[in-house]
C-alpha cells in the first residue's frame, strides 16, 4: 500500500511540476540569425570526431589557413578515435564505482580496484591528450597555440559552454 501511495505521489509532483514549467515557458525561443550557426543540423562543425571543419569562430580566432584547417579536422578525428575507447571505458567503471559504493555493504577492496582502474584510464587519457597538443603544435605556430590553449582554459573554467 505505501508503493502505490509513493508512486502516486511522485507521480503527481512529476505531472505537476512539468505542467508548472510548461506554463512558464509562453515566450518562443529567440532564432539564431541566418548563417550564423552553420549547417542546419549543427554536426558538421568542431564536434566529435565527425566534424567536417573547425569551429568557423575558432578558425577565425586562430587565423587557420585551409591546409591548417583540414590537418586540424585530420588530428582532431584521429584524437577522438584513439580517445572514445578510454573515455568509454571510464564511464564504465565510474558506473561500476557508483553501483558499489551505494550497495548495503560496499566491498572495499572492488572499490580500492575500481579506483585503481580508474586512475590507469585518466593517465591514458592525459597521455593521449598530450600527444594531441603535440601534434596541435607541429600545425600551429607559436601565437595560434598560445590562443587554442587560452580557448581551451575558458572552456573548463566554463563547464565546457562556449559563450
Amino acid at each position: 500500500m505505501n508503493k502505490i501511495l509513493m508512486t502516486a505521489l511522485v507521480a503527481g509532483f512529476i505531472g505537476a511540476a512539468g505542467t508548472t514549467y510548461a506554463a512558464d515557458n509562453v515566450q518562443p525561443s529567440p532564432c539564431v540569425p541566418p548563417g550564423a550557426a552553420g549547417p542546419v543540423d549543427g554536426r558538421g562543425y568542431g564536434v566529435g570526431p565527425g566534424a567536417r571543419h573547425a569551429r568557423p569562430d575558432m578558425k577565425q580566432v586562430l587565423r587557420l589557413s585551409e591546409s591548417q584547417e583540414a590537418k586540424l579536422t585530420e588530428l582532431r578525428q584521429n584524437f577522438f578515435q584513439e580517445s572514445k575507447p578510454v573515455r568509454v571505458e571510464l564511464g564504465n567503471l565510474m558506473h561500476d564505482l557508483t553501483d558499489e559504493s551505494v550497495r548495503k555493504r560496499p566491498d572495499e577492496r572492488k572499490i580500492a580496484d575500481l579506483t585503481e582502474k580508474i586512475g590507469r584510464q585518466h593517465a591514458r587519457l592525459a597521455t593521449l591528450e598530450s600527444s594531441h597538443l603535440r601534434d596541435l603544435a607541429t600545425v600551429l605556430d607559436h601565437r595560434q597555440m598560445d590562443t587554442l590553449l587560452h580557448m581551451r582554459d575558458d572552456l573548463r573554467k566554463h563547464g565546457g559552454k562556449r559563450g
